[in-house]
């Protein structure tokens, strides 16, 4: 008899399954620490006042001085300055500085032919009130004789002045300058103007 072999049943194809794979973590770097910085400090008033102020220079020519009392009159040399109708006559004028400012130098500028020193004033008085002896003075300046080639054109500069120069509110300020006029022999005292230099 001849013998039947089995046939082997088929393989079964291996079904591919769908393998999902979990996405790869990515490295997320550590959150670094914050800096703590320090608090702000803002600088002293005096050091924020050196920074912030700025010099300025104001020049005041001789038309602005006017006589004390309208009866000594003046005279007006053009550029030879201005000085009183009556020998010996002051002249006066007006500085407008602003509160807050610190003064740095008052120059002024003259002629003087004669033979006498004579003593300018820096003054100021309160707005509201009468200022005693002792705060209406702010400088004294003496203008001495001299020439100067070519014009005998003279200038002196004061630099010393209370309150460490601060203009103070509340207070006005004017230069009073004795002495100015036409003196016989041809010699004069006058008033060139004024100079002044301050921070703000």
């Amino acid at each position: 008899m001849a013998s039947t072999k089995k046939k082997a049943a088929p393989k079964k194809s291996a079904v591919k399954k769908a393998i999902r794979k979990a996405p790869a973590k990515k490295n997320v770097p550590a959150k670094k620490a914050a800096k703590k910085t320090a608090p702000k400090t803002t600088p002293a008033k005096g050091i924020m006042d050196k920074v912030l102020k700025k010099r300025h220079t104001v020049y005041i020519e001789s038309a602005a001085f006017f006589p004390l009392n309208s009866a000594t009159g003046y005279i007006d040399h053009f550029q030879d300055g201005r000085c009183a109708a009556v020998a010996g006559g002051d002249l006066s004028v007006a500085l407008p500085i602003p509160v807050g400012a610190i003064l740095k130098s008052i120059s002024i500028h003259y002629m003087n032919t004669t033979a006498n020193t004579v003593i300018a004033f820096f003054l100021r008085k309160h707005a509201d009130r009468h200022s005693p002896s002792g705060e209406i003075e702010m400088s004294f300046i003496n203008l001495p004789p001299g020439t100067l080639p070519p014009d005998n054109y003279l200038s002196v500069t004061d630099t010393t002045f209370p309150n460490a120069g601060v203009i103070q509110d509340r207070f006005l300020h004017y230069i009073n300058i004795p002495g100015t006029g036409d003196f016989p022999g041809g010699s004069k005292l006058t008033v060139r103007g004024v100079s002044l230099v301050y921070d703000f």
